[in-house]
């Protein structure tokens, strides 16, 4: 047999050429590493960024419908739940009407108060503004929860038109079903799935190898 490299108990385990191969620069190795930790932080980070549309797209296994709050004049703010699938009545403020796209889809959307009250605002799509309709249901969620997608929205009803919005002010994203966010669920599980394997790779390359299996001693 060819000269060979022994390890302990485990003679003619390894090829020469094998041990002779030049080591990976570190400074590759390294940024491989901090790269891969990356992944893992930022999918981490969008799943929890999901977890409100997560927990809306959970009420689909309900049968439950969505929960009418009457005219929105007569509702009491205090009893408001955000990420809930309501329905409500009101006359749409078009005085105080803000148009806004999202960034993801592109589509453009308007928001405004329902008259009598300052709490609660609906978005529809923008080709929806014209249709005759005081009848709204939706997912009913805070600015807060809805984070950047609606932060500039938000400070433009505070500082533009002064209208007292805070991150505690309900959004009524209209004709929105729990079941139109399975994406949510699907795009959890894709982050995960990142999350999971780079971890893998990293508590894999810095284990450390302490025999050599059977089947390669014996090859």
């Amino acid at each position: 047999m060819a000269n060979t490299a022994t390890l302990p108990g485990r003679p003619e385990a390894v090829d020469p050429e094998l041990l002779a191969l030049p080591a990976p620069p570190q400074g590759r190795r390294n940024a491989t590493l901090v790269l891969m930790a990356f992944v893992v932080t930022c999918s981490l980070a969008l799943c929890a960024s999901l977890r409100y549309d997560l927990s809306y797209f959970a009420l689909s296994f309900s049968d439950a419908g969505a929960t009418e709050l009457g005219e929105v004049t007569d509702v009491d703010m205090g009893t408001l739940r955000s990420n809930g699938y309501v329905s409500v009545d009101g006359l749409p403020l078009s005085a105080g009407a803000v148009r806004f796209r999202r960034v993801l889809s592109g589509t453009e959307y308007v928001i405004f108060p329902l008259a009598g009250q300052r709490t609660v605002f609906v978005a529809i799509p923008a080709s929806q503004a014209n249709d005759p309709r005081n009848e709204w249901s939706g997912r009913l969620v805070t600015f807060r929860q809805l984070g950047g997608r609606m932060a500039s929205v938000e400070s433009y009803f505070s500082e533009s038109l002064g209208m007292p919005v805070t991150g505690e002010s309900f959004v009524l994203l209209a004709d929105e079903t729990p079941h139109d966010y399975v994406w949510s669920a699907f795009l959890a599980l894709l982050c995960l799935g990142f999350a999971l394997t780079n971890a893998f790779l990293i508590v894999r390359w810095f284990r450390k190898i302490n025999d050599v299996p059977d089947d390669a001693a014996a090859a």
